[in-house]
């Protein structure tokens, strides 16, 4: 893994702005290297330096260290701001421990634990706590403690067992010294000592009382151990966390340095790595020997503390604050957005079979096949010219070809367009290279082979004019309503708002089975509408993980669970026009495009249904008896302002969404809206560059060339010749007929590719069959369409949940689910779903005029 990726991948999110520019510093070696690259080669050829330090600022070198410099003040600053708020919480939960300890009521069993305590808080190196704290605390009380020994210790008999117990105790010297208690004690009569313990002890149980604790002890009889673990356990780890994470950084910024200064030697033909490293503790704070000592010194300390709840086991205290830092990690800091760019990038750059290495079949260069011509000699050619993708090309190339010579069509721009039709959908079908480059290759194709005309005139589009025809067609208020969506999943997930809020949910149901399986089904598609169904079942996975790791190897509600989610997400993938790409590219082609709320009117009665049967049928399918689950515990994340913002923005944009007919005078499509809203969330810093450097490109390339190809198959008139082809066939059927037939072709079409793949081959086609019906209802088949697009749901690469669901494994590495399960589970699905929108949805679109 490149650095500039285990530096994202591994920096704390919240500071994520605060480590060191590592992609910044290697543009500024690139922008050197391009300016220099004559001094660059001849130092090459001659194998010398290629820059010595020296005064001339415009030198490379000096620029970078400049740069370098800035780098260092930032990080150095930053961290000094932490280190000061980390010590204080350092600080403060000793003073807790020790709080408590003299608060806590005496008993005589609870002595020695309060003892050990006592010994290792003094122990700890808490020189600035001591002199501060409990010195001004404490000798502020003095009139009450000089003249008695410390509230959880009887008092001594005598000189020498005051000695002994300062001894012991070295918390006791910083409260009260030998000789004062000494004294005082020879001075006081038994009478006198009794009077002033018994008034000290009221005092204690007085101050307790005025103290919020989660226990009394009137009502609850914990020892003292058991107590301080209920109350101070998770403080604790919680300062260990964050003392990690500071580690972490000093780290992770340290290598950053090295891993810059290495690429700029390599690059540059210098050596100022060694020079620079060897001063860089004398230039900053975070980087000194000192600081990194402290650091581990407080982190050792808080094992130490630990341990009072392990038995003062040390490795036990580690193994458990590791833990906790791990499940910390995976939980809080792990956003599904980062997740779900992951798994949309595996799926859709990542075709070809695996080797054992890990490597893509297609990229194996160095992989030949032999071919023997006899006499020992032989022809050897790489593998890779021979491998399935290579032998699909090259087939589809063929097909290709001939079809621009023979074909059924006269026109030459339809002759032509019908080519490239077939060229392309046999791409996406059989992903002989990625989805999205064959939909880049798509507009070169259609202007090189002039396909498109003037709509107006009908003249043939030269190449000047068909470019900027056919660019101006791609970028098109849909992609900006794409880029919207991206956006509110972005801010969404980045803020732990979805992770929030589904935890919140699901905290709140009866744990037995029957409702936990409803309950997480209902949530991924309430996920599925608002940040989509690519990003809701790797959400809805991470969510229940905790779950899933405490059912038994094999267990059928953990089949259960896994394929719900991915069935759920499938289909809710209808429920919104941001939910999943099929239905951005439905609303290009719908003329007037409803709003919102009138997709809502008729998706979420569908959706619901849809998922209703399908709940039921999973019921009846797996057995749950016996079943034992663990709660799914909610976050406890505080409200900041930036996640009010998120959710007054996404809120905001949504119920414009909804009201986009309503606004066309103002802001004019839906597009113009995704716009205000990603103003809002990039204006003030809530989403970065960066986070906007990760959205899913490959997907908006995708929707791009499916834009693209429709717009080529239309004006083109291959599209309307087609349809009037279809339409002969179809001449005396009813819409209802029409729509039940297609709807058969999506659904079995959406199985074998992909849902998006299926819409960008087939919407185009069934709009223009709308239009040409006796009673023309175009909008009605392509939302039709649209939604049995998410119907394909009998195999694992049927879509993006589907693959996501048959990558689960349990802690035995087995996988949850089978190719069997998807057939029989998911085919199941797909009828239930194609029923549903052909009598509901048809029934409600027009009733809705569509």
């Amino acid at each position: 893994m490149k650095f500039s990726h285990s530096l994202q991948f591994n920096a704390v999110p919240e500071w994520s702005s605060k480590y060191i520019n590592y992609s910044g510093l290697k543009k500024i070696i690139y922008t050197e290297q391009r300016n220099y690259a004559e001094t660059l080669s001849s130092a090459h050829e001659h194998e010398l330096p290629a820059f010595v330090i020296n005064d001339d600022p415009e030198n490379p070198i000096n620029v970078f260290e400049k740069a370098l410099d800035k780098e260092l003040v930032k990080v150095d600053a930053f961290y000094k701001l932490k280190e000061k708020e980390l010590y204080a919480q350092y600080t403060a939960i000793i003073e807790e421990f020790d709080d408590f300890e003299r608060e806590f009521p005496a008993t005589e069993s609870d002595d020695a634990d309060k003892g050990e305590l006592r010994a290792l808080i003094g122990s700890l190196n808490v020189d600035a706590y001591r002199d501060d704290l409990i010195s001004t605390k404490r000798n502020g009380s003095s009139s009450s403690r000089t003249a008695s020994p410390p509230s959880s210790v009887s008092p001594p008999k005598n000189c020498d067992t005051a000695k002994a117990l300062a001894d012991a105790t070295p918390l006791a010297q910083s409260v009260l010294s030998r000789d004062a208690f000494c004294n005082s004690s020879a001075n006081v009569r038994d009478e006198e000592l009794a009077h002033a313990t018994t008034a000290a002890e009221n005092l204690r149980l007085s101050r307790r009382r005025s103290l919020p604790t989660l226990f009394d002890d009137e009502d609850f009889k914990l020892t003292f151990l058991e107590a301080l673990k209920m109350e101070k356990r998770k403080p604790l780890s919680a300062v260990f966390v964050r003392l990690s994470e500071l580690k972490s950084y000093v780290e992770l910024n340290r290598v950053g340095f090295g891993k810059a200064l290495k690429k700029f030697d390599k690059v540059m033909y210098t050596s100022i790595k060694g020079p620079y490293l060897a001063n860089i503790d004398k230039r900053s704070y975070i980087f000194k020997p000192t600081t990194l000592a402290r650091l581990n010194m407080h982190i050792e300390d808080v094992v130490r503390l630990y341990s009072i709840f392990t038995m003062g086991d040390l490795e036990l205290a580690k193994d458990e604050l590791r833990s906790n830092l791990r499940e910390y990690v995976v939980w809080e800091r792990n956003t599904v957005w980062r997740d779900m760019i992951g798994m949309e990038r595996k799926s859709q750059a990542a075709y070809a079979d695996k080797t054992k290495l890990g490597e893509d079949e297609f990229l194996a260069s160095n992989e030949k096949f032999d071919i023997p011509l006899g006499a020992g000699r032989k022809l050897s050619i790489p593998r890779r010219l021979v491998s399935g993708n290579a032998i699909r090309l090259v087939l589809i190339v063929i097909i290709a070809v001939t079809l621009l010579f023979w074909s059924p069509f006269d026109d030459e721009q339809q002759r032509n367009c019908f080519a490239v039709l077939v060229c392309a959908s046999l791409l996406w079908a059989t992903e002989a290279i990625p989805l999205f480059t064959t939909s880049i290759l798509v507009p070169f194709l259609i202007v090189v082979f002039r396909v498109l005309k003037d709509p107006e005139t009908g003249e043939v589009l030269y190449p000047v004019e068909a470019s900027k025809y056919i660019c101006a067609a791609m970028w098109s208020p849909i992609i900006l309503l794409l880029l919207g969506g991206f956006s509110l999943a972005a801010a969404l997930s980045k803020y732990n708002l979805d992770k929030i809020a589904c935890t919140f949910l699901l905290s709140r149901v009866p744990q037995h089975p029957v409702y936990v399986l409803g309950a997480i089904m209902a949530v991924s598609t309430l996920v599925s509408a608002f940040v989509s169904n690519v990003a809701a079942p790797v959400l809805m996975y991470s969510v229940v993980r905790p779950v899933l790791s405490t059912l038994p190897e094999g267990s059928s509600f953990a089949q259960a669970l896994v394929i719900g989610v991915a069935l759920a997400s499938d289909i809710s993938g209808i429920v919104s026009p941001i939910a999943s790409p099929q239905n951005v590219i439905a609303l290009q082609s719908m003329d007037p495009a409803p709003n919102w709320l009138q997709w809502f009117t008729v998706s979420i009665p569908v959706c619901c249904t849809t998922i209703l049967l399908v709940y039921v049928f999973l019921l009846f399918n797996f057995d749950f008896k016996g079943t034992t689950l663990v709660p799914i515990k909610g976050t406890d994340d505080r409200i900041s302002w930036q996640k009010i913002y998120v959710i007054v923005v996404s809120l905001a944009t949504v119920a414009l969404w909804c009201m986009a007919s309503l606004l066309e005078g103002v802001v004019g499509d839906m597009g113009m809206i995704a716009i205000a809203s990603m103003v809002a969330f990039y204006a003030p810093g809530i989403l970065s560059p960066d986070d906007f450097n990760n959205y899913p490109w490959t997907i908006v390339m995708l929707a791009m060339g499916g834009l693209a190809l429709g717009k080529g198959v239309t004006v083109s008139g291959l599209l309307e010749t087609i349809a009037k082809l279809i339409k002969e066939g179809l001449q005396d059927k009813e819409l209802f007929t029409v729509l039940s037939i297609f709807g058969v072709i999506v659904t079995v079409t959406a199985t074998f590719v992909s849902h998006t793949v299926a819409a960008l081959i087939i919407i185009p086609l069934i709009a223009e069959i709308g239009k040409s019906l006796p009673d023309p209802h175009p909008n009605l088949l392509v939302m039709a369409t649209a939604f049995l697009c998410s119907s394909g749901m009998a195999l694992p690469t049927s879509g993006f949940p589907n693959v996501t669901a048959i990558g689960q494994r349990d802690s035995v590495g087995k996988p949850y689910l089978t190719v069997s399960m998807f057939l029989k589970s998911g085919g199941v699905a797909s009828v239930f779903m194609y029923l549903v929108v052909i009598f509901l949805g048809y029934l409600l679109m027009k009733m809705l005029n569509f």
